[in-house]
């Protein structure tokens, strides 16, 4: 039996538009989600440099303030997942990102009156990580009300782009804000940039209301069937272990890398932020050529080839060092394949996770995903300081590449690696 398709009409019955482009309330949608991302991006850069440039804050205080980021997807997501099912992700989207624009706003404000401690970086760190968690869960899920099962690979593609464009502009404008102004400074752009996205997923029109609902279950019980339905699920079981692993030393080398290059290669902020952009210029480059890929390839090795290129830039970071032109030109080409390689991958399992989720349990399986598999991050992010004090940096970094390659290994050969297709929904029974 065919895998069976899911489209798009209209209220006359028209048939759907040929391009997503011209997907009025897609369009509207990605516009704001890109938005959100821009903003997510730019305090991703600020709000580690507030720590270390303005409260001088050590290496393991950076490490903790990575993980209290983090701490909400073991402690929040698996209860959110119903939620977003019981109560339609759409509104999330909107609400989570008013909420983002408070409290980056009232960062500054704290700073500026000389109210702001580390520890107090630590509380907003663990709740802008709190709506990061629902934000997140909200906009996978409600991906395929928007546009249809059919047509994911090319939205996740269309979505992952944009993001790839934000991770370029965040950490260069970024890394320009706070050299020309201050770090709190930039904090107010990124707040009004999710301000921003929150009035334009306001605009968008279609509803999340036809699709089914949650049954009235006790909440662990449903959670508990999210987690079956992912073991029991030889792609999804697969893709969870390989991410945990992989996002616990992909954690411990962001809590690294911002101190190897400012601090061990005597580098600027701002190259700090061109390092991380030149990897979002690769991202942009993997999304264009990810649907291209996997027509060629299939699936499965498009998310082989991808996390393989991934996995081969990571080796080359702990290789930095000399003159500046030759730390750039290392940094600069780690990044730019990481970027294609990893965004290649991540689009091709995010778009198998979505095919072979049954459509009312997007949420609560989404949210067992990123618990199992984002839930490794405070740990990467504790270790990512606890090694960086106790090897070293550059060390740390090697150690992060191995772990890397390992990941890469996980799924090559596994049942998610031999995909020539995508496979049908997976059937369920509550």
């Amino acid at each position: 039996m065919s895998r069976p398709e899911v489209t798009e009409q209209g209220a006359d019955g028209a048939a759907p538009p040929s391009s997503l482009w011209r997907h009025r309330d897609f369009t509207t949608y990605w516009i704001g989600e890109s938005a959100a991302r821009f903003g997510v991006q730019v305090t991703a850069l600020a709000l580690p440099l507030l720590a270390v440039v303005e409260l001088d804050a050590s290496a393991g205080q950076a490490g903790l303030l990575n993980a209290a980021q983090f701490v909400p997807y073991l402690l929040l997501t698996l209860f959110a997942g119903v939620w977003v099912d019981r109560m339609r992700p759409r509104p999330f989207l909107i609400l989570t990102n008013a909420a983002r624009a408070v409290l980056l706003a009232l960062v500054p404000v704290l700073f500026w009156l000389d109210a702001l401690t580390v520890p107090g970086l630590y509380v907003t760190g663990f709740v802008i990580g709190s709506l990061a968690v629902l934000y997140d869960l909200s906009s996978s899920t409600y991906l395929p009300t928007l546009i249809g099962k059919d047509r994911l690979a090319e939205g996740n593609s269309r979505i992952q782009g944009s993001g790839s464009v934000a991770r370029i502009a965040g950490p260069g404008l970024g890394g320009l804000l706070v050299q020309v102004v201050s770090v709190p400074a930039t904090m107010i752009v990124s707040a009004g940039i999710h301000l921003f996205s929150a009035l334009t997923l306001l605009a968008v029109r279609t509803r999340d209301e036809d699709r089914p609902a949650a049954a009235p279950k006790p909440m662990l019980s449903e959670i508990a069937a999210s987690l079956r339905f992912v073991a029991g699920n030889p792609y999804l079981r697969v893709s969870a272990f390989r991410a945990g692993f992989n996002n616990l030393f992909f954690m411990a080398m962001q809590t690294a890398l911002p101190l190897f290059v400012l601090r061990e290669l005597g580098e600027s902020s701002s190259t700090l932020g061109l390092v991380l952009a030149t990897g979002a210029v690769g991202s942009l480059i993997g999304a264009v050529l990810a649907v291209g890929v996997a027509k060629r390839y299939g699936p499965g090795r498009a998310i082989v080839i991808g996390f393989g290129a991934g996995s081969f830039a990571q080796a080359l970071t702990p290789l930095a060092g000399g003159p500046t032109a030759l730390v750039l030109a290392v940094l600069l080409g780690s990044f730019l394949l990481g970027g294609i390689g990893t965004t290649i991958g991540n689009i091709h399992l995010s778009t198998l996770t979505q095919t072979v989720t049954p459509t009312r349990m997007l949420g609560r399986t989404n949210a067992a995903l990123r618990f199992l598999t984002w839930g490794t991050m405070p740990i990467g992010a504790l270790l990512g300081g606890w090694l960086g004090e106790l090897i070293g940096l550059r060390a740390t970094l090697i150690v992060t590449a191995v772990g890397f390659t390992v990941s890469l290994l996980l799924v090559a050969f596994s049942p998610v690696g031999r995909l020539t297709a995508l496979p049908e929904e997976a059937k369920w029974e509550d």
